[in-house]
């Protein structure tokens, strides 16, 4: 017995966005985005739109009803209420439930209504709920098309978990090397101004000096100066940039699991306003720093011990001989 074939195109557009559907005994049906969100659908007369707050879909308005939507922490449409219905919404924990008239379903994707497939990415890759993956390989997986599980969705966890844009995998090699880059960072800036912050917390040791009388050398008790505008202004730097470090990282972690959270948006200005200046007074610092070097290069060397009292005496002599000349 011979099944019934439907057949379907699909367009993209340049930022490769599924831009039409028209399926073979269909009308076209074109979609429009505001950044990577579908706010509307024109399908010949019917206009439906979709009102989101981030990507949390609210309601859905058309000229015949307008929906209210109730979605979970992961977005998935859980219950839909207009004027005179209600109508509560269940899925497996893949994804797979009743097929919805135009409305996202699980985790606030969009099911295709000819295949029942999830379109991440706003069409660039099919999951399949009912057999519980992708249809193709990641394209961005760094382990080609035979990689570690290449059909895989949300690592086996799609509870907790969720893939808007179908490169699942990727984000989370992204997450980890970018929290591990900002972490590495800081210890290393902290390392480098250990000096610094100890200078400032405990001063700077001076090497004592042997004082001289009757030919005799008696050692002076080792002294403690305080830390000079350059040593603050290192150790300033190396919090400040781990303060930093620390904020990007938490704002990156927030926006992976909470991607609504209102800390987002201050822990990254506050990043922004300390990295800056910490940067700008970093290389003022450097700077510094190769300039005495270049000057101590250019100042002869102070002869030491022997050398230096013999040098002393003979100017002393020779002074002693000027002025008697003079007199």
């Amino acid at each position: 017995m011979c099944q019934q074939t439907t057949l379907c195109r699909y367009r993209y557009d340049a930022l490769d966005r599924l831009a039409t559907r028209t399926p073979a005994a269909g009308t076209l049906v074109r979609s429009y985005y505001q950044s990577d969100t579908l706010v509307s659908e024109i399908q010949g007369a019917e206009h439906l739109r979709f009102l989101h707050r981030d990507r949390q879909l609210l309601a859905t308005q058309s000229a015949l009803a307008t929906l209210l939507i109730g979605s979970d922490q992961q977005h998935s449409v859980l219950h839909t209420v207009s004027a005179s219905l209600s109508d509560p919404i269940a899925y497996t924990p893949y994804g797979h439930g009743q097929a919805l008239n135009q409305l996202p379903g699980f985790n606030g994707e969009r099911p295709d209504p000819l295949t029942g497939h999830y379109l991440l990415g706003n069409g660039y890759r099919a999951y399949n709920p009912v057999l519980m993956r992708f249809n193709s390989p990641d394209s961005l997986s760094p382990f080609g098309k035979g990689g570690i599980n290449a059909y895989a969705y949300c690592a086996g966890d799609p509870v907790n978990r969720s893939d808007p844009t179908g490169h699942g995998f990727l984000e989370d090699v992204e997450t980890s090397l970018y929290i591990g880059a900002a972490i590495l960072s800081g210890i290393i800036g902290l390392l480098a101004v250990r000096a610094p912050i100890r200078a400032v917390l405990k001063g700077v040791k001076v090497k004592p000096q042997a004082v001289a009388s009757n030919n005799l050398a008696f050692p002076v008790q080792e002294t403690r100066r305080p830390a000079n505008t350059a040593e603050k202004i290192s150790a300033f730097t190396g919090v400040s940039a781990l303060v930093a470090t620390s904020a990007w990282a938490t704002s990156f972690v927030l926006t992976k699991t909470d991607p609504e959270s209102p800390a987002i948006r201050p822990l990254r200005i506050a990043a922004i306003l300390i990295a800056y200046p910490t940067a700008g007074l970093r290389g003022w610092s450097i700077a510094r720093s190769i300039m005495d070097k270049r000057v101590q290069k250019e100042v002869p060397v102070l002869l030491k011990g022997p050398a230096m009292r013999r040098s002393s005496n003979a100017s002393n002599i020779s002074n002693a001989s000027v002025i008697r000349t003079a007199l």
